[in-house]
């Protein structure tokens, strides 16, 4: 496995538990774009991070657990469980999830993310409540 994707990808895991939305700045390149298999849709680094920093906001703990990598051209394929607690003390559902992550000069430029949109329900609602509605 590359050790350029390795050390990124073990970064992005420590932004992530450290709920560290400007590392995540740092660790993403300017024309990153995040898929996500559950929407069919794809994010910018500027759309992903406000996403992750409102997953950060409505949570007390959150990280990676039981990862395994495998190597690919280019990057890493990396399967893992997100698990964390809810800002109220509720823990969140665990989500089994698959990143495809593509790494180039020091920086990750794609991510393919697969998970159970519907495992990941609760947290989108929690999410919305986020956002005033006008």
């Amino acid at each position: 496995m590359s050790s350029e994707a390795e050390k990124i990808a073990t970064a992005l895991g420590a932004a992530i538990h450290a709920r560290d939305a400007a590392a995540i700045q740092v660790i993403y390149a300017d024309d990153i774009i995040v898929w996500h298999g559950s929407t069919g849709q794809a994010q910018t680094k500027n759309e992903n991070v406000a996403m992750l920093a409102g997953v950060f906001e409505i949570t007390s703990r959150l990280e990676y657990v039981d990862i395994r990598r495998h190597a690919i051209e280019g990057g890493i394929v990396q399967q893992h469980r997100l698990v964390g607690v809810f800002e109220d003390g509720r823990p969140m559902p665990d989500l089994h999830a698959c990143l495809v992550i593509q790494v180039r000069g020091g920086a990750i430029v794609r991510i393919d993310e697969y998970f159970d949109g519907s495992v990941y329900a609760e947290i989108w609602d929690r999410l919305q409540s986020l956002t005033p509605v006008s």
